[in-house]
């Protein structure tokens, strides 16, 4: 007799195996929303107000840019060359019209609407090198080509075998 058989002549053992499933979701959805079994995620991140030549953590909540010591604070994704070196890869930062739509998600009870969210992630906000020009430098995420390879990793040395990131205690 095959599952199918067996699950229609005996609608009991259906319904209370339906029933159990659902129990071990919601457990585990409760389980993870308490924050059980999570302790690895992270609560801050790099940023700076130096163009990337020093970092800092703060919240990784915060949405960039913010003002630190009366200057503009961006995110930063900082990395590790095989030989040791730390590097920073880009800086990040969203419009004035992003950082509202985030500002105001965040807020929100529910987290704000999953389209409007990746809308914000590719239309709102932008990246940078460092070094580069602070005003014209940016480049909307949502351009693939430039923003690509703004944000490709590169070691000095040209060796990008090893690369890891560098990540806030």
């Amino acid at each position: 007799m095959g599952i199918r058989e067996t699950l229609n002549k005996n609608p009991g053992l259906t319904t209370g195996a339906t029933v159990g499933i659902i129990l071990l979701a919601l457990v585990f959805i409760i389980f993870q929303i308490r924050g059980g079994g999570t302790p690895d995620i992270a609560t801050e991140a790099y940023y700076t107000i130096d163009d990337g030549k020093t970092w800092f953590a703060d919240d990784i909540n915060k949405v960039p840019p913010f003002q630190k010591d009366g200057k503009d604070a961006y995110r930063v994704y900082v990395y590790k060359c095989a030989d040791g070196k730390e590097f920073v890869s880009h800086l990040e930062r969203y419009t004035p019209e992003g950082k509202k739509a985030m500002e105001a998600a965040q807020k929100s009870t529910d987290g704000g609407n999953p389209v409007i969210m990746e809308d914000v992630m590719m239309n709102g906000m932008e990246v940078k090198d460092p070094g580069t020009d602070p005003v014209k430098g940016w480049v909307k995420q949502s351009d693939a080509n430039r923003a690509g390879k703004i944000m490709e990793l590169k070691c000095a040395d040209g060796n990008n075998a090893g690369i890891v990131p560098v990540v806030p205690d």
